[in-house]
């Protein structure tokens, strides 16, 4: 394998999780992040762009190709930090190979609309639901609809659409609602947000802030 190997487009890409070594990991996540495929140069310069710990390119191919197997912990997680997947996952079989099949169902959504580094924020935002005891399976439920959806002409912009007409529906039926009826349907809103991971309110432009209009 040289460094070319990382130049691969997306139909090259392996349809299932890669293996268990280091080396067979990281090539995964070269060949199949939704915003590649990556070659060792464009990792180490990635990694240098985002203030990660880094190291050279030899070394990047040295990994990749299993030439060299003995990574620092802080290698591995600035290269995990970078990817988006959680820091188990060089160590733990279970947690690679449901991140590896994340990866792929994500990378299934590109046709519908998604654009890569959307899908790399999803993927971010699904490692941090992991860290917080959302199954994988649950997560990968969620790909699956999407993907349904998608093949029945449901577009990625389609469902922000949709979702922007639902929070106009909801607040448009809270006119009228008297002081008491608000505060209720308010702490309602807060409670099912904190049950689903977000912040129990959001923050709302005041004059003086960069984003108050």
């Amino acid at each position: 394998m040289t460094q070319a190997h990382g130049a691969q487009t997306p139909e090259e890409a392996p349809d299932e999780p890669a293996r268990g070594t280091f080396a067979e990991r990281l090539d995964f996540l070269c060949r199949n992040d939704p915003r590649g495929p990556f070659s060792n140069p464009q990792v180490v310069q990635m990694l240098e762009d985002r203030g990660l710990p880094s190291f050279s390119g030899t070394y990047m191919w040295q990994l990749r190709t299993g030439k060299a197997n003995n990574p620092t912990l802080r290698m591995m997680d600035s290269l995990a930090d970078l990817f988006g997947v959680p820091r188990d996952y060089w160590l733990n079989a279970a947690t690679a190979q449901s991140v590896n099949a994340l990866i792929i169902k994500l990378n299934e959504l590109k046709v519908s609309g998604a654009t890569p580094d959307a899908l790399h924020r999803q993927l971010a935002k699904f490692t941090q639901k992991m860290a917080e005891g959302t199954a994988p399976e649950a997560l990968a439920a969620q790909l699956d609809e999407l993907a349904r959806l998608s093949r029945h002409g449901v577009s990625a912009e389609t469902l922000k659409s949709l979702q922007d007409q639902r929070v106009s529906s909801i607040a448009m039926r809270s006119v009228g609602l008297s002081d008491a009826g608000l505060s209720t349907v308010k702490s309602f809103i807060e409670n099912f947000r904190l049950a689903e991971g977000l912040p129990a309110e959001l923050h709302t432009p005041t004059e003086g802030d960069p984003g108050a209009t």
